[in-house]
């Protein structure tokens, strides 16, 4: 029973000896990472599992491992890739342990970051690497691709963004137009290869069903037919260019929510609810309830949206 108790006080003497030592090595890297080079993905181990069961102290490549990706995650900000594959690297192989008791303690105490951001960094970085030879994307933009990348494979993920990109041209693209292409995809078992997700797209753009992927309309410049058709300053109801520019998105903005609202009706018919109410009657009725739910909040939206314009023209 002593010899319990005295193992249970070694291993939090263990723990704390630990975190102190963790806290001087913390502050030295903060102050060293000005002058700290970018670690690259190649550099991070590959993320290898440890049984919660294991109680031992991090041995020499552990500890190499555990050095390299907090190193990563000094700049884990400027690469969802680097940090995310660091974070599964230090979760799996739960090199925290000397420190921490769980990996959400450590996320807490050592990064300052939520569980769910950490995780959602874990899930994005393999789509973003897949799709890196292309371009570095970020975060949100991983997200919209991941589900491409679990449904489809990677060589469809990686053609999706590949199309996109060459859609939007000189164009930024954002995570909305990651997402409405994703939308218009027909299922995985009606995709003859990643090959025709090129012509997919191109489709959908042209027949306006993809609007964000649609070429820029050309830019004509308002001239004046003679005299009395005078382009009219700002001060008489013109506008300035970034009113023009925050307009154009907010109309592609809504063009998307309207595709994406159509094919959620098709999908949502043949029978579809029946269905879910008898495979899973508590859960197909939450759903039930929250599609009426946003399908009211967005009819409100609209109409509150409606009457602001109309008290201001009044």
């Amino acid at each position: 029973m002593s010899g319990a108790k005295t193992g249970g006080d070694d291993r939090g003497a263990l723990l704390r000896r630990g975190r102190t030592q963790r806290t001087v090595r913390q502050e030295e890297a903060h102050l060293a990472t000005a002058a700290t080079e970018a670690v690259t993905v190649e550099a991070l181990p590959t993320p290898y599992d440890v049984a919660e069961t294991v109680t031992r102290p991090l041995n020499e490549h552990e500890r190499e491992h555990l050095a390299v990706c907090e190193q990563a995650l000094h700049g884990f900000r400027r690469s969802v890739i680097v940090a995310g594959k660091a974070l599964e690297v230090i979760s799996r192989g739960r090199l925290y342990r000397e420190t921490h008791g769980t990996f959400v303690e450590y996320l807490d105490d050592v990064w300052e970051i939520r569980k769910s951001q950490a995780y959602r960094m874990i899930e994005a970085w393999p789509v973003a690497a897949a799709v890196s030879p292309i371009g570095d994307i970020n975060e949100g933009q991983a997200r919209e691709l991941r589900p491409v990348l679990k449904e489809y494979g990677q060589e469809a993920a990686v053609a999706l963004y590949r199309q996109v990109k060459e859609l939007r041209g000189d164009r930024r693209v954002t995570a909305a137009d990651l997402a409405e292409a994703r939308a218009v995809l027909p299922p995985p078992a009606h995709l003859a290869g990643p090959h025709q997700v090129r012509d997919v797209l191109t489709v959908a753009a042209t027949e306006g069903r993809a609007p964000r992927l649609a070429p820029p309309a050309p830019q004509v410049p308002a001239q004046a037919t003679d005299e009395h058709q005078a382009v009219p300053d700002n001060d008489e109801g013109g506008v300035t260019p970034e009113e023009v520019d925050e307009g154009a998105e907010a109309i592609a903005t809504m063009e998307a929510a309207l595709a994406q609202q159509r094919q959620i009706y098709d999908r949502l018919g043949g029978g579809v609810l029946a269905a879910a109410l008898l495979y899973d009657p508590g859960r197909g009725d939450y759903l039930r309830r929250e599609l009426r739910q946003y399908a009211n909040r967005t009819a409100y939206r609209m109409r509150e949206a409606s009457g602001d314009q109309e008290a201001s023209d009044g």
